[in-house]
């Protein structure tokens, strides 16, 4: 599977935490693992990964999904053909991973790592608004970020 990963971030977002090369490799190291198992369909994967403020990230929850709340997390398919090429961009709030970060006891790289492999899962179908797919979505969350967290 060929696999770009472009990182972005807004001089807000990289004034709360500038993403290093080491985590820039372990998002696209854990990225390309969970494609490869959750769509092995895809043989071409282009993922944007964009960080933001809070309020950045409201702006497009508002603007494009018509939610006026904060999230950590958006995440758009851009395209997907039959012959096996998407093309994705993830959102990710730099406020609620560090927010998240220290509720729940854990770097935020390792949050990153979190919200990157959530939002594949979600290119892959997988749904978090109801309990029973919740519940089937975070054991698959589990599983990627445990086999990629030892490298936080």
């Amino acid at each position: 599977m060929d696999l770009t990963v472009r990182l972005a971030q807004s001089s807000a977002a990289k004034k709360l935490f500038a993403v290093t090369p080491r985590l820039r490799a372990l998002l696209t190291k854990a990225i390309k693992d969970v494609v490869t198992h959750e769509l092995p369909s895809v043989t071409t994967c282009e993922i944007g990964i964009v960080t933001l403020s809070d309020e950045e990230l409201l702006q497009i929850n508002i603007q494009s999904l018509g939610h006026d709340w904060y999230t950590d997390i958006l995440t758009f398919e851009i395209e997907r053909t039959p012959s096996g090429k998407l093309e994705a961009e993830l959102y990710f709030s730099v406020e609620r991973a560090l927010e998240n970060a220290k509720r729940y006891r854990k770097s935020i790289e390792e949050e990153l790592l979190h919200l990157a492999i959530h939002g594949i899962l979600h290119l892959a179908g997988h749904d978090d608004h109801d309990p029973a797919k919740k519940k089937r979505m975070a054991a698959r969350e589990r599983f990627f970020i445990t086999k990629h967290h030892k490298l936080c």
